[in-house]
This record gives structure tokens, sequence and C-alpha cells, in this order.
């Protein structure tokens, strides 16, 4: 970072404590400097990524709006590392598409484990949710006319890499649509629960948040028909490579974590308890069982077993009807169903159950007092976003997922950078908003 008088910068000192304060505690030395031999010097890629976590504490919408900013405050562009005139949006825009996200990834991790080392990320209870990040093409605009626009065979010009995902929003009494959907004109779909399905173009940011402090510990960035549930189970496996926890005590997902896989591996792998509310979709029928795991049919009778196979990655037990193959029961009936089911005389009834079937069931109560405590540090995850979206991460100006995944990454730096500068400042109460770090600096 240049060196420079501050009495002869036209800024504001306590600002500038601020971001010299965040910067000094976020090492980018990962970034190497690029080699050039003819040509103009290129522009410090250290520079520009500060640039770029300063357009999020900023809250600065687009990248002209930052280069604007760096033009007319030189003060800023000196804490930032620029020694000269500030570079171009094309350059900041060349730094989000050719940037390996590897290297922004290992910054971020770098950040998390300061941050358990300060005793700020216990780990103790983890939540996992998603968000959409919408890409900036034609189909997600209401005003262009653009014929299939929601067809999921049809990828848009714009941003071959988006795909079609949908979101679920609850309409607010006395608001029309356009004034809830600035940038949706989609199919939409009232559930039961009176929210709206809405269709879009973009991306699903996948997030583990630490519950208790509410701070991202793991992010990627992938398109938007990837489903929550595939992305769990590999979010968690990735994230113990880096992060040395204890096992935590729970984790908290909403109801379309609500599998079979996803539950076994919280309780066997992360030996930890599963708050996930029973998805209604996934429960068409009780399907009852013998305390020996046995199926029990819809007219009370016990199924024989007729052996196990696999089915994909699932592995199955097959369960036939007892009258058509014990002779015993067979004689008790005279060989006749007791409820006259009309699939007896083609051969009777059978069923197949999942050997895994068990861990369908909870193992708390979520009726339950404690279930419903621990629940609510869910919402840490919303309030989380919320902070995150304050840096506009949901919409970004670029294209394609290398530049779209950047743009959600340094999201979440500038949100674990916030964090660092607090705790170091002594003053942990502020570590989630900037605002109070700024109220902070500012009384000094």
């Amino acid at each position: 970072m240049s060196t420079y008088k501050i009495e002869k910068l036209l800024f504001y000192p306590a600002k500038f404590n601020l971001y010299e304060s965040i910067f000094e505690h976020l090492d980018l030395s990962i970034l190497k400097e690029q080699t050039y031999k003819t040509g103009r010097k290129p522009f410090c890629r250290q520079a520009i990524c500060r640039a770029l976590v300063y357009k999020n504490l900023k809250a600065i919408k687009t990248l002209s709006e930052l280069t604007f900013e760096l033009a007319t405050n030189l003060g800023i562009g000196y804490v930032l590392g620029f020694d000269k005139q500030p570079p171009s949006r094309h350059r900041f825009e060349e730094f989000l598409h050719k940037t390996p996200n590897q290297l922004l990834q290992a910054i971020r991790k770098a950040q998390i484990k300061t941050l358990v080392e300060l005793g700020v990320i216990s780990g103790e209870y983890l939540s996992i949710d998603s968000t959409p990040v919408v890409a900036w093409v034609k189909q997600n605009n209401p005003k262009m006319f653009v014929e299939g626009k929601f067809d999921k065979s049809k990828f848009p010009q714009g941003d071959p890499d988006a795909r079609l995902g949908f979101m679920a929003i609850k309409r607010k009494p006395n608001h029309s649509k356009e004034q809830q959907l600035e940038l949706f004109d989609a199919p939409s779909d009232k559930n039961k629960f009176g929210k709206e399905v809405i269709l879009f173009w973009g991306y699903r940011n996948h997030v583990i948040f630490d519950a208790l402090s509410e701070l991202p510990v793991f992010e990627k960035t992938l398109p938007a028909n990837v489903s929550d549930c595939i992305v769990t189970v590999p979010a968690f496996k990735e994230l113990r490579k880096y992060l040395k926890l204890n096992n935590p005590k729970g984790v908290l997902a909403d109801a379309a974590h609500d599998s079979i896989s996803i539950r076994k591996y919280i309780r066997r792998s992360l030996q930890a308890k599963d708050f996930i509310p029973v998805n209604p979709r996934a429960k068409k029928y009780d399907i009852k069982l013998t305390p020996d795991n046995i199926r029990i049919c819809i007219a009370g009778l016990q199924m024989y077993p007729w052996g196990k196979f696999k089915e994909g990655n699932r592995l199955r037990r097959k369960f036939v009807c007892p009258i058509t193959h014990l002779k015993n029961l067979a004689n008790k009936f005279n060989h006749q169903c007791p409820i006259n089911h009309p699939r007896f005389f083609k051969g009777g009834c059978y069923a197949n159950v999942s050997l895994d079937q068990r861990y369908r069931q909870s193992t708390i109560d979520p009726k339950s007092e404690h279930f419903k405590k621990i629940y609510k540090m869910q919402s840490g995850s919303e309030r989380g976003f919320s902070r995150l979206l304050n840096f506009y991460m949901q919409r970004p100006v670029l294209t394609g997922l290398a530049a779209v995944s950047n743009h959600c990454t340094l999201a979440h730096i500038s949100i674990l950078a916030i964090a660092i500068a607090a705790v170091k400042a002594e003053q942990n109460s502020k570590f989630r908003y900037i605002r109070g770090l700024l109220k902070h600096f500012l009384q000094r």
C-alpha cells in the first residue's frame, strides 16, 4: 500500500481509519501480480480486490459507479493501493471473469480460521440454506418480450451458464405484483402456504452459517437448477476439510433438506442432531412398521419379507402379501384378503421399504419446545442473507458462472472482513454491521 501524508488528502480521518483497519487484516498475498514485457504496467490485483470489497462496504451498485467513486476520491484510492489513476470498469470486469474462484475461496477460508482462533465462530450449531442470484439477462426483464422466455431447454444467449430455477415469495398486503417484483414477470403458482413460486434464470448461492454468530463458514455458487439436497452433504464434507471443528451439536435446515441421505449423514458422520422439519410432500401416507422393521399392510397384517435389492444408491427390502405366501395365514382367512383389496387376485400386494427408512423419522419431536427453541436460530440464515444482499449479491451485473461465483465470494469476504476488524478493535457486538463499526471510528 502506498505511503503518503494524510494531511494532504481530502479524506475523513475516521473513515480512513475504518477502511485501513479492515484492509490491514485482509490477507491478499495469494493474489500474485501479473507479469508483463510490453505495454502498459498492469494494475495491482490486490488493489483491485480491495476496491471490490470497498464497493461492497459502501453498497455501490455497479462497477461504473465504483470507478467514478475512485476517480473523484483520490484518498480512498491511496488506501486501496492505487498509486496512480484508478482502473477503468473493464479492469474490474477482467478481474472477476479471469480470476480463479479457488484463490478467493482460499482468502475466505483463511478468514474463517482467523475467526475461529478469535473465538467468534464455534461451529456448535450450523445451518444451511441458499438464496437465488438472478442473471442479468433479458428473460428476467418483465418489459422484454421473449418467445419461450422460461423454456428450460432454451438457454439465454446473454448468459449461457444460467439455468432455470424458482423462488418462493410471500405477497405483502396492499401491494401490487409490479411493486413487489421489479425484475420478474414469470409464471407463478400460489401454494397453500400463501406463497407464490416465481421462475427465473440464474444461479443459487449455497451457504452454511454458524448459527450462533450468524457468519457464513461455507459458500458455493451453482446453477439455479441444482437442488439444495444435492449440495448439502458435499458442502459439509468440503467444510470439514479446512475447518477442524468438534462435531456440532445440531444442524439446522428447512424442509427442503428433509431426505434420508442428509439425515443419515448428519447423525452418523457429523454425530449431530438434525433439526429439520418433516417435508409434507415426502409423506404421502403413513408407513407402518413393526419394532423389527417389518412392513404392515393396510389390512393390518405383517407382510412377508422377500429379499433385498439395490435401486440406484438405495438399498431396499421387499415385502409381499402374507396370505398368498403363507399357507397357515391363507387357511385362516379362507384364501381371501380381509379388506378385499383388488390386487389380491393379481398375485397379492407387495411393497418396497428402504433399509434407511428409520432415518426419515426425526430424533427430536418437531412439536417439542426444545426443537422449536433450537430451530429459531435458523432465522439467522435469513438475516445473514439480508446482510449479503446489502452488497447487491443477488443482482450481479456480470454474466457467466465464473464471474458470478467471484462476485458472491467477494460478498462473503466483505462480511468476514467486517467481523475480523470489529473483533480486533474490541467491538465484538458490532462484528455483523459496517454501520455500527463506522460509528465507533467516528467517535474516536
